[in-house]
């Protein structure tokens, strides 16, 4: 017999993923404004003209080191944790549960088209694609995924290395600024990005979309999203964020052997983005991604640690607003982008050096907070989260509060 499939109710939700998802959309934000503004196509030897350039150098080896890929790795766990949410309570209606997932995931797919027609970044397409290969590994055993988790991070430096051994030239460019491309320099998709109309900048965007999608085979990150999901998936099923994630030992062993490893990775020094051309750069990639994943795992004992300590709880609290909203939360970053730095708007690609954009990431973020606590107030999901969940369901859910629910 086969029953209905209803969506999670907002009183099963656990508050520290909310607090952690806010907390990622928040890293997200300062890792892509990076792009938005331009501050990665300024070619390296304009980069001393800027304002604050000794700061901008400081915060920019900062962002590196803490910021850069930790925050997506938190994004994709989440969505294994809110798979493993949905999917554990519909354990014994899996054919109408998957039914309606996918459904979810094809919907999720459409909105990462319609954004990535905008914004060379987005990751939706990429998580609605992977998804649906993901969900096929949800009834294996508990050590079985967490040791294909592993398998599939570390998997794609095999084909990395016979590159770096037998090809080593392929897609080896030098680069002259933070992102540069084989066929366009940054000063032509600057000018572009400064001066071009509407078309020319969704032209210019494409561009960069096709070189993103180059750029996954390199970086291996679709295996590597992959095996997030898995070990997101795998931590929630054994209670992780109850039992384990407020440990202090726990914490300590995550922070100071990822920040370790990853100073490590820097001193060897390489480039994530293109394929090796020496086992060097092998190295470097493999010991980043293991300083990565320890370093995000880091951040996650930390807020759960400092979350039940009552001076921090209502201030995380924050967080969880922005990230009960996090699908909105994450597009509206576009649209921050598209308002703030494109021509035929604020025009100020290109112009920032990291010190005025982390400000103005702060400022933004802090928008966010005050918009999702207000939207909140009144309305139960969030406005692209409602309708992404009325989608899933084929039928329309109420959206305003009703006056019995609670923060």
């Amino acid at each position: 017999m086969t029953t209905k499939v209803t969506p999670t109710l907002k009183k099963n939700r656990v508050e520290i993923l909310d607090v952690i998802r806010g907390f990622a959309i928040f890293g997200i934000l300062i890792a892509n404004i990076q792009s938005w503004s331009g501050y990665k196509f300024i070619p390296f030897e304009h980069m001393a003209t800027l304002p604050y350039y000794d700061y901008n150098e400081l915060l920019h080896y900062l962002f590196m080191f803490f910021i850069d890929t930790k925050f997506y790795t938190l994004f994709s766990l989440l969505f294994g944790i809110g798979f493993y949410i949905q999917f554990n309570k519909q354990r014994d209606n899996q054919k109408a549960f998957m039914k309606t997932y996918r459904r979810r995931l094809g919907f999720l797919m459409m909105f990462g088209a319609i954004h990535s027609f905008f914004w060379s970044g987005d990751i939706l397409l990429i998580y609605g694609a992977v998804g649906l290969i993901f969900v096929m590994f949800r009834n294996l055993q508990k050590s079985t995924i967490l040791q294909l988790s592993i398998f599939f991070y570390f998997s794609w430096l095999i084909y990395d290395a016979i590159i770096a051994l037998y090809f080593p030239q392929l897609l080896n460019y030098e680069y002259t600024a933070y992102k540069t491309y084989p066929d366009m320099a940054p000063e032509e998709l600057t000018y572009i990005f400064q001066n071009g109309s509407l078309y020319e900048v969704l032209q210019a965007n494409w561009h960069n979309l096709y070189y993103r999608y180059v750029d996954l085979v390199p970086s291996g990150r679709l295996t590597k999203v992959l095996a997030l999901f898995l070990l997101g998936f795998y931590l929630m099923s054994i209670d992780y964020f109850t039992t384990y994630a407020k440990s202090l030992k726990l914490f300590l062993f995550y922070a100071v052997s990822g920040s370790l490893i990853t100073y490590m990775a820097y001193e060897i020094g390489g480039s994530m983005a293109s394929f090796s051309h020496n086992l060097t750069n092998v190295a470097y990639k493999a010991v980043a991604v293991t300083g990565q994943i320890l370093l995000a795992l880091s951040y996650i004992s930390l807020l759960a640690i400092l979350d039940e300590q009552k001076f921090f709880k209502k201030f995380f609290h924050l967080f969880a607003y922005v990230g009960r909203m996090s699908f909105t939360s994450y597009l509206m970053h576009t649209l921050f982008g598209y308002l703030i730095f494109y021509p035929f708007f604020g025009g100020l690609f290109g112009t920032m050096g990291l010190v005025e954009i982390t400000l103005l990431a702060l400022i933004l973020y802090t928008f966010q907070i005050v918009f999702s606590f207000v939207w909140l107030k009144i309305f139960s999901f969030g406005p692209l989260e409602w309708v992404w969940r009325c989608l899933t369901y084929g039928k329309m859910f109420p959206i305003l509060r009703q006056k019995k629910e609670s923060h």
